[in-house]
């Protein structure tokens, strides 16, 4: 099931009065979501000032808690799946198989799309009025509000392909410092000598790691002639500005490391079309996640792939095993990934 928030037109109907978010009401108190949740269940442990604080608050907002927030839990058979980058078409098989796993476990999935039409409040009032069982977060930056507000409530979650210094959570990850030092050494050992790492979103695991493990590798083998380009998102425009930027320099690199691979293949538009380099003779390419672009004619990209159907495995083994017992410690697991040459570097020697 995919929601979305509605899209309004102009017409004579009375629009429809938007909804108070939990986080909103958590804002006007000055407290955190979990205190909200609960100040409005009767059998929590919460101080008669701190909880009249809250209700204070609620009702200057006409805020109506919903089941959830009464201290109502039962299991929904429904898990959810946070998804913030439909553009990126690493996601979408990702998506099915998620999906196809979690049926078969005799649950259904709640696909919640957090983009431009759905702030992250409506994703947090989602996840409560439905009452999964359990999260599963895909995205590359983590939504703290949410994983706050599914802990007040004894969701379990699982974070999917990043990873995160929040202990409490369980974390499904490729070894992403690992994914650096292949793409260093792939390079180095094809003949370049002057590589660039064009960088993602800024601040994400993935991004920080990848390129903590290049930049380390690099200087491990003595090469100091190398760059990092801010690229700002995952995507294909991404990849494609980023690396005319970086080529309009001075010092041009003899080889590229996108920090995934729709990135890369922008960055290849753009060597090839605008700037007329050769690839692999002139500058080498590299990516990260082996998307089926990837195995294409038309880019032919040498790449680090991740182990995904190993991450989604071991991501929903961990959901189910939190969502039977509770008091499960959070775990951290970190999967192997692979390089995989193909023609857009040169042969190693």
């Amino acid at each position: 099931m995919t929601f979305s928030k509605p899209v309004s037109t102009v017409d004579s109907t009375p629009v429809k009065k938007r909804k108070v978010t939990v986080v909103e009401v958590a804002e006007a108190a000055g407290v955190s979501v979990s205190a909200v949740s609960r100040a409005f269940n009767p059998e929590a442990s919460i101080s008669r000032p701190l909880r009249e604080k809250v209700f204070k608050a609620a009702a200057s907002l006409n805020y109506k808690p919903n089941r959830l927030a009464r201290g109502i839990k039962s299991r929904s058979s429904l898990v959810g799946i946070l998804m913030t980058d439909f553009n990126n078409p690493f996601y979408l098989p990702i998506l099915n198989s998620f999906t196809t796993e979690i049926q078969r476990r005799n649950c259904h999935s709640l696909l919640i799309n957090v983009n431009s039409d759905m702030d992250i409040q409506e994703a947090v009032e989602l996840v409560m009025e439905y009452n999964v069982d359990g999260l599963i977060i895909t995205s590359a930056s983590l939504p703290e509000q949410l994983v706050e507000a599914c802990k007040s409530q004894d969701t379990p979650v699982v974070i999917f392909g990043r990873d995160s210094h929040e202990n409490s959570v369980t974390v499904v990850s490729c070894d992403n410092v690992l994914a650096g030092r292949m793409a260093a050494d792939m390079l180095l050992d094809a003949g370049y000598d002057r590589p660039a790492f064009v960088a993602g979103p800024i601040g994400t695991s993935a991004t920080v790691d990848r390129q903590r493990g290049f930049i380390s590798r690099l200087m491990e083998r003595g090469c100091n002639q190398w760059q990092v380009v801010e690229g700002g998102e995952f995507s294909y425009d991404a990849g494609y500005d980023a690396t005319l930027r970086i080529f309009k320099g001075t010092e041009r690199p003899d080889a590229m490391f996108y920090a995934d691979d729709i990135m890369a293949c922008g960055g290849m538009d753009a060597l090839r079309y605008e700037l007329n380099v050769k690839i692999p003779d002139d500058v080498g390419v590299i990516g990260v996640d082996d998307i089926r672009l990837a195995k294409s004619r038309s880019y032919d990209l040498s790449t680090i792939r991740q182990p995904n159907d190993q991450m989604i495995l071991s991501s929903i083994d961990a959901l189910f095993q939190h969502i039977a017992d509770p008091n499960l410690p959070a775990q951290s697991i970190t999967l192997p990934c692979e390089p995989v040459v193909r023609g857009s570097t040169k042969k190693g020697r």
